[in-house]
């Protein structure tokens, strides 16, 4: 089971904290997820396999390395193109294993079922995916510190519900804009409010409308601090008759 979270105090509420954006959040959703529909979305954060940022590391160092050898060569008694070859050549293999590390990981994405309750996210590395009931996951705002440890804003990240210690098991699930991204979150796994902004959930829009319908309209699950209305004027005034919300 998991261990006593000592750092509840530094979670993002559960709560609709903003209005998730275009510019940084719907558009993402509409143009870069593998699926969603009213039941699931799914969030791949890393593929297995491909060019990851690490092998293109690995492979610019190779030609950088290259580059700077061969001007040794050119320049500096005593270093001959043999060196500047076996030198390239650890760098091209370093790449190579860069690449086929990609194969090894398994994709790291997040799921979120919206009808269950339940959100699957990653570890590090070889850990396995974590499946919990939404509110047993613990999401902070975990700053970005850059090469010079200079500070450039602010990330949403979760912890490991297994490991208390500080940074240790936990994983980014948003590169920036964290209340942002986790307002869209919580927007989305209250299955009793519609479903958020953008034009992917458009034609899944009438079939959760008529489901909530048929529940009576029940209250959210987790508040707000923005309007969350119907798609049309007409639903809204439906949902305000039953509901009463």
């Amino acid at each position: 089971m998991p261990t006593k979270q000592w750092f509840k105090k530094d979670a993002l509420p559960f709560k609709i904290l903003m209005q998730p954006t275009p510019k940084n959040v719907v558009e993402w959703f509409d143009e870069e997820t593998e699926g969603l529909d009213d039941e699931e979305l799914i969030l791949i954060l890393r593929a297995r396999g491909g060019i990851n940022t690490a092998t293109m590391g690995c492979v610019f160092l190779t030609i950088f390395m290259f580059i700077v050898c061969s001007v040794f060569t050119l320049f500096m008694d005593g270093f001959t193109f043999k060196m500047t070859l076996q030198i390239t050549l650890y760098c091209l293999i370093v790449s190579i294993i860069s690449y086929l590390y990609g194969f090894i990981l398994p994709t790291k994405k997040i799921v979120l079922k919206r009808y269950s309750g339940k959100m699957t996210y990653p570890s590090y590395g070889f850990y396995p995916h974590m499946t919990l009931t939404f509110t047993q996951v613990t999401v902070y705002k975990s700053l970005i510190s850059g090469p010079d440890a200079t500070i450039g804003g602010y990330k949403l990240a979760a912890r490991n519900p297994y490991n208390t210690g500080v940074g240790k098991g936990n994983y980014d699930l948003a590169p920036a804009d964290p209340e942002e991204w986790w307002s869209y979150f919580v927007w989305y796994m209250d299955k009793n409010r519609p479903l958020p902004p953008g034009k992917a959930f458009d034609p899944y829009r009438e079939k959760d409308f008529e489901r909530r319908k048929a529940e009576g309209f029940p209250k959210p699950l987790y508040p707000s601090d923005i309007p969350t209305p119907e798609a049309t004027k007409e639903q809204q005034a439906e949902r305000k008759r039953i509901g009463g919300w």
